[in-house]
């Protein structure tokens, strides 16, 4: 069974981790909820930011890791980075190719995170946040695959004598489910910064001591 080890500073136990993840899944979010711009370029971009970003925390949380849960991180950065190259050098590859990059890094990564959180849930406080973030993130990959590609909703309503109007489209979807995605990961995450930074200084006195 998996023992709990004391881990250095910025791997994924600590409170340093899923703080410099919840920066870039905010940005993210927040990018993308204040954009008028909702279409299949601005996804695949800002998601390939977002994935080369978090890939490099991740790459450099597992080398401070211990050997228990330094491979699955590993291998989930590996994942993400690809993603985001791909998504980045293709930014034009369209609504089909949004939905294969996000959906593919989403369920493959959010399994690796979803595995760790599961192995490790009575031994490490990290693996709780593990579990939720990575299962999140197997949601947004089955919700990419449940909108059709060829959606296209055109709506019309009545607002103070007005005739409001527009069509809602696949992309449109899509790349507002990736930002409330970010949002919610990225809140998660601050708030799993909040609840291990106390379990971080209690190690460290009592390694001290």
């Amino acid at each position: 069974m998996p023992t709990e080890a004391s881990p250095a500073l910025g791997a994924p136990d600590t409170w340093v981790a899923p703080l410099a993840r919840a920066l870039p899944a905010l940005a993210l979010g927040l990018l993308i909820s204040f954009s008028q711009d909702h279409s299949a370029p601005l996804g695949l971009v800002s998601f390939g930011v977002f994935a080369v970003v978090t890939a490099a925390v991740l790459l450099a949380a597992a080398l401070r890791a211990d050997r228990a849960v330094r491979g699955l991180v590993l291998l989930q950065g590996i994942v993400t980075g690809l993603a985001g190259i791909a998504a980045l050098v293709l930014p034009g590859g369209g609504i089909g190719y949004l939905v294969l990059v996000v959906s593919a890094w989403a369920i493959v990564a959010g399994a690796l995170e979803t595995v760790n959180g599961i192995r490790f849930r009575r031994a490490r406080p990290a693996a709780r946040d593990w579990l939720l973030t990575g299962a999140l993130t197997v949601l947004l990959g089955l919700a990419f695959l449940l909108v059709p590609q060829d959606l296209r909703q055109v709506y019309e309503f009545e607002d103070k004598g007005q005739t409001i109007s527009g069509v809602i489209t696949a992309d449109i979807v899509l790349v507002g489910i990736l930002g409330a995605w970010a949002v919610i990961v990225g809140v998660q995450l601050a708030i799993a910064t909040v609840t291990l930074r106390p379990v971080r200084a209690a190690r460290s006195a009592e390694a001290a001591a």
